[in-house]
């Protein structure tokens, strides 16, 4: 069996997240992957079985790396629910910033799930392991609506959707939103 070179793996990773950014995903192609990635077609599917299974993949990927630290910035914000979320919504924009074709890259496959498999919709919808937490303590607080993890998570991506949508956000306007965020979500 051969083994993975990981350099190779992160030449694909990062050619799809550039091309799906410079040409979408409609004429996204393997070659042209291959061709960015400096690797021949054919070491592609060594690694993916084909298109979908690339963009699901890295999709997991990818949205696991942008959530990478999460869990700590979260239990630091204390046991007050209003701070954890509105430091996991600062922790998101900040991902966004540190990390934006990579952002944008799940925010564009989120909202084009027909090019995803079932099990990356499956993980996309299953939400990180301390989001899902805090939404779910969210779920149960009295002060707060009750609202499911998937209209929590929606509210939540506001402030990536306004760094995303309008290129060149003030931390001002960040912050605005953030508090209309808690607002729309506490009772």
């Amino acid at each position: 069996m051969r083994t993975k070179d990981e350099n190779k793996v992160i030449a694909i990773r990062q050619a799809v997240i550039d091309l799906s950014q410079t040409d979408g995903f409609t004429n996204l192609t393997t070659a042209n992957v291959a061709k960015k990635a400096g690797v021949s077609p054919a070491t592609i599917y060594l690694y993916y079985k084909d298109k979908t299974d690339l963009l699901s993949r890295l999709y997991e990927e990818v949205k696991n790396d942008l959530h990478e630290g999460l869990a700590t910035e979260i239990k630091a914000a204390g046991s007050d629910l209003t701070a954890q979320l509105a430091s996991m919504l600062r922790f998101s924009v900040s991902q966004a910033k540190k990390f934006p074709k990579e952002s944008h890259f799940v925010s564009a496959l989120w909202t084009n799930q027909e090019l995803l498999d079932e099990q990356a919709q499956a993980f996309g919808k299953q939400e990180a392991g301390p989001l899902l937490i805090l939404f779910k303590n969210i779920q149960s607080d009295v002060d707060f609506v009750d609202a499911t993890p998937a209209i929590l998570s929606t509210f939540c991506s506001m402030p990536t959707v306004l760094m995303q949508t309008t290129g060149d956000t003030s931390d001002q306007e960040i912050e605005q939103t953030i508090a209309l965020v808690i607002k729309a979500v506490k009772k």
